[in-house]
């Protein structure tokens, strides 16, 4: 697996310089951003548009990381909450196991009864017999 993601990585970076190479002067074009908003004004200095892209997925980079971050305590957070239920219930079962296997309590075997029947022919032959 591990080679998989580098040979994926390789071939990423690959297209991507290819990419760059191709579409120079186009990526080489100044950008001028601005902002408009309730009589707000922002603008930013003429960059080129390759700085803009690389920007953005290093934004975007970022951002998923800590996502990603924040749902890996969430996870973690919550398995830790599970392994002390899991461990308190453990002790449930071992303090309930001790109980029961406890030389001071012992189990009164003399209330159970063994119930034998015979079938139904035999009875009426002991029946008979009996009866002579």
């Amino acid at each position: 697996m591990r080679v998989i993601k580098v040979l994926f990585l390789l071939a990423f970076f690959f297209f991507c310089m290819l990419f760059f190479v191709q579409n120079t002067a186009i990526l080489e074009t100044p950008l001028l951003l601005k902002l408009e908003v309730f009589g707000f004004h922002a603008e930013t200095a003429a960059v080129p548009f390759y700085v803009v892209l690389l920007m953005s997925f290093v934004a975007g980079g970022f951002f998923c990381t800590l996502y990603f971050l924040a749902e890996k305590v969430r996870l973690a957070s919550s398995v830790r909450s599970l392994q002390s239920k899991v461990n308190a219930m453990e002790k449930q079962l071992a303090q309930k196991k001790s109980t029961v296997a406890s030389p001071l309590v012992t189990p009164n075997y003399a209330a159970a009864t063994v119930s034998t029947t015979t079938p139904k022919s035999e009875d009426t032959a002991a029946e008979k017999k009996d009866d002579a």
